[in-house]
């Protein structure tokens, strides 16, 4: 049976892309093409044949092997574009287990259940038992042409409607169990959904998925309810409106998530169809990658309350660490070569007027909802002014909380000039120096030595990097079999990132991961491919010496760990350098109270090296450490500003 590299091997990554892209015209050893994945007058996709690989330099800031664009211009989950691959390569992959076949049987299966029940909904907001439905839904300016094209129904109040209906059909109670939509009751089956206007949900393939619901009495609790986690469902990882809004996000480059149902369709109304909604949660890290199937620019639609401000707010962070780094080539003027790391995203915030949602907007004012969207501000501006919005400037602790909250967004900005200006902003809502905030800023991975203010604002160059810790790590189990002995001892706890964790762990299981490529989730195999497809630049695990393997390995594994302890260290070391701030700053320090915050500062002391040398894996010792040697453990000198690391990661 072949496996993944097999199937690369065979398709020529040349004729597969001119197949979608005509225009794909050889320069040199590469090929060269319009993105077909935004719209652009200077080319500037380009297909290397001798790496197996594509790239866009344009706004889409994107790319991968044979499998992913196939994936991307296709729309397609991994497993469908492999599959797709496999058969136009002629190359058999493992046939499915018994098991495996179970399990797409009880899919199809549930998928017919919930198109079946969409079905039944929307003829019931159209009879009798759907007169009040019907009304509240053309007050929300829902009309024939609307309901029709999102299927919007209703569900009866009555216990046994949908279960009756359906078992009719020839769906059992476990069907409509695992399909969430009844539940087990002392009397047998009832239906979870029950006077309530249906919203059905799609996935991007446009398959029937699940379903949200919402309240039509103002004392039925919650308002909205969404179908539970099912083999088909999963909230976290679901957008609704993405089988609508696809297309257009890919046309104009650009995606705008809103959190209610009524926002998507009374945007897509309005003519902005490339709205989807988080359904009424904060952004996650899963809805993050599946945006970045279709763009890498992304505006998060604030509705003017509070509580809805709040609840995006809380997801921003995670889309900003989901939508990660990439090692992209640059050319300069001499037509060179070069990586650099890029951010893959562009994500901004759009906050409506107080009072005002997506819906309420764009039916009363259309245009002012497009002038926002244009205008919309960058993540790190909307996040500052949130946050200083809410802190106590009087405070030192309130300022330390603050600055410990922004500082990964911060320490996550690539270009310099850029972090310079936030790198000031942040010293000046602390009432810190510069130097200091700079010591505790961890570029996502150690404790970095404190650059210069000329390096910090020096004009970004192309240099040449290396992929972050844990990618590195994943390239060289995955890519080196030798790496395995010593991959196996490691804890899957090194890896912070939820889907390389899961990556990891079924590596472990398996001699020969690929084989086993469909029994994986979605975004672990999607993972694996990304994996397998970045090693570019001066990172090249092939070139590693066998001798080497273990221990880079596990030089890799400790500094991850080292990693995880300076995310612990950092509001440890900023409340100590903000106190010696403040002890500085006064004209006059009573003998009580400089006592007291010098047995603060010893004890903030020990908390660092407890976290320092459990990092390191060293056993904790209770022996005293003299000034010197706590700064050189913390990375800062002794007035918590700076101090250097050896370390790539």
């Amino acid at each position: 049976m072949g496996s993944i590299e097999d199937v690369k091997a065979q398709l020529d990554i040349v004729e597969t892309v001119r197949g979608y892209v005509p225009a794909l015209k050889k320069v040199g050893r590469s090929w060269k093409a319009p993105c077909p994945f935004h719209s652009e007058r200077t080319p500037s996709f380009i297909v290397e044949p001798e790496r197996g690989t594509w790239h866009c330099f344009g706004s889409c800031s994107t790319g991968g092997d044979v499998i992913g664009f196939v994936q991307r211009i296709e729309h397609l989950e991994f497993r469908d574009a492999l599959q797709m691959c496999a058969q136009r390569a002629g190359v058999e992959l493992r046939q499915p287990t018994a098991r495996e076949r179970q399990e797409r049987e009880v899919h199809e299966r549930l998928l017919r259940a919930n198109e079946a029940a969409a079905v039944y909904f929307q003829a019931a907001l159209m009879g009798p038992a759907g007169v009040q439905a019907l009304e509240y839904a053309e007050r929300r300016g829902l009309d024939q042409g609307a309901r029709d094209t999102w299927q919007i129904g209703y569900a009866p109040e009555e216990w046994r409607g949908l279960v009756d209906h359906l078992t009719a059909r020839g769906f059992t109670d476990a069907d409509l169990r695992e399909a969430g939509l009844a539940i087990d009751g002392d009397r047998g089956m009832y239906d979870r959904f029950r006077d309530r206007l249906i919203y059905p949900t799609r996935d991007a393939r446009g398959r029937m998925i699940g379903f949200g619901a919402r309240a039509l009495s103002p004392d039925q609790e919650p308002k909205y309810l969404n179908t539970p986690q099912t083999p088909l469902f999963d909230k976290s990882g679901s957008l609704y409106g993405i089988d609508r809004a696809g297309e257009e996000a890919r046309r104009s480059d650009r995606m705008v998530v809103v959190e209610g149902y009524m926002d998507v369709i009374a945007c897509h109304q309005a003519g902005i169809r490339n709205v989807v909604a988080s359904m009424g949660t904060s952004i996650t890290e899963k809805q993050m990658t599946l945006l970045q199937r279709y763009t890498q620019k992304v505006r998060l639609m604030l509705d003017g309350d509070a509580a809805g401000s709040a609840a995006m707010l809380r997801g921003i962070g995670v889309v900003a660490s989901a939508s990660g780094q990439e090692t992209v080539a640059t050319h300069d003027w001499r037509g060179l070569i070069s990586y650099q790391y890029q951010s893959k995203a562009d994500i901004r915030v759009v906050v409506l007027p107080p009072g005002e949602d997506p819906d309420s907007l764009v039916r009363s004012d259309p245009e002012r909802l497009k002038a926002l969207l244009e205008g919309a501000k960058p993540v790190a501006d909307h996040l500052f002014a949130a946050i200083e919005a809410g802190m106590d400037a009087s405070d030192p602790q309130s300022r330390s909380q603050a600055v410990e909250t922004l500082a990964p967004t911060v320490s996550g900005i690539i270009d310099p000039v850029v972090r310079a200006h936030y790198i000031q902003r942040l010293a000046r809502l602390g009432q810190v120096e510069e130097r200091t905030v700079l010591a505790l800023l961890s570029r996502g991975s150690r404790p970095a030595a404190v650059p210069s203010q000329a390096e910090v604002t020096r004009t970004a160059k192309a240099v040449a990097v290396v992929p972050d810790g844990e990618m590195q790590l994943l390239q060289l189990l995955l890519l080196r079999d030798d790496a395995r002995d010593a991959g196996l001892e490691l804890d899957a706890d090194v890896f912070e990132d939820s889907t390389n964790r899961r990556l990891y762990d079924a590596w472990r299981e398996v001699d020969d991961l690929e084989a086993h490529a469909l029994d994986l989730d979605e975004d672990v195999a999607e993972r694996m491919g990304t994996v397998q497809a970045s090693a570019v630049g001066t990172w090249d695990p092939s070139t590693i010496e066998m001798k080497y393997v273990r221990p880079r390995v596990e030089e890799i594994a400790k500094r991850l760990r080292w990693r995880r302890a300076q995310s612990r260290l950092v509001p440890v070391a900023l409340a100590q350098a903000t106190a010696v701030a403040e002890a500085r700053r006064a004209d006059t320090t009573p003998a009580a109270e400089l006592e007291e915050l010098q047995t603060e500062l010893a004890a903030m002391d020990a908390q660092s090296r407890v976290l320092v040398r459990r990092a390191a894996g060293a056993p904790i010792e209770t022996t005293s450490y003299s000034e010197e040697t706590v700064s050189s453990d913390l990375g800062v000198g002794g007035n918590g500003v700076e101090g250097t690391h050896d370390s790539d990661i």
